[in-house]
Formats: structure tokens, C-alpha cells, sequence
């Protein structure tokens, strides 16, 4: 997996995957840091439920602060 890109980051190794997404740690070389990267499955990409679910997951956990939960700093798309 070295060297593989994702937008502005650097995915070093999958660290976990669901039913939903797979999580990937990732260097963000601009920021001089090591993130999680949340990538939704392919398979639920066309179905509307589970995209609004994806972001509103996203929204939900941004509000929180516990230092079990990791700070999320931003979410979008990457090309298609």
C-alpha cells in the first residue's frame, strides 16, 4: 500500500473495516501528521440511505469531545 494517494494523503495501512467503510492510516504531509481515513465501501456509494448516514456520522462525532473518540477534522468526497 505505500505511496497509494488519496486526495492530499499518503495511505500507509488498513487499520480496520466494517460493514460500511474501511479505515486506513494515512500521512498528511502538508500537516506533518499521521490521520485515520474513513472510506466508505464502494458497494453503498450509489445508495442515498447509507451516504447521508456515512455524513451524518461524521457531523455526529465532530461534536464530540472524549479521548476515546479521535477529533474529526474534515469529510468530503474524493472523485467519484
Amino acid at each position: 500500500m505505500a505511496d497509494l494517494k488519496f486526495g492530499q494523503y499518503q495511505l500507509i495501512e488498513q487499520i480496520g473495516r466494517g460493514g460500511m467503510a474501511t479505515v486506513y492510516k494515512a500521512y498528511q504531509p502538508r500537516m506533518e501528521r499521521y490521520v485515520a481515513i474513513k472510506v466508505m465501501s464502494d458497494e453503498l456509494l450509489d445508495n442515498e440511505i447509507a451516504v447521508k448516514r456515512f455524513v451524518q456520522e461524521a457531523k455526529l462525532v465532530a461534536n464530540q469531545e472524549h479521548p476515546q473518540i479521535l477529533p474529526i477534522y474534515d469529510f468530503g468526497q474524493h472523485e467519484d
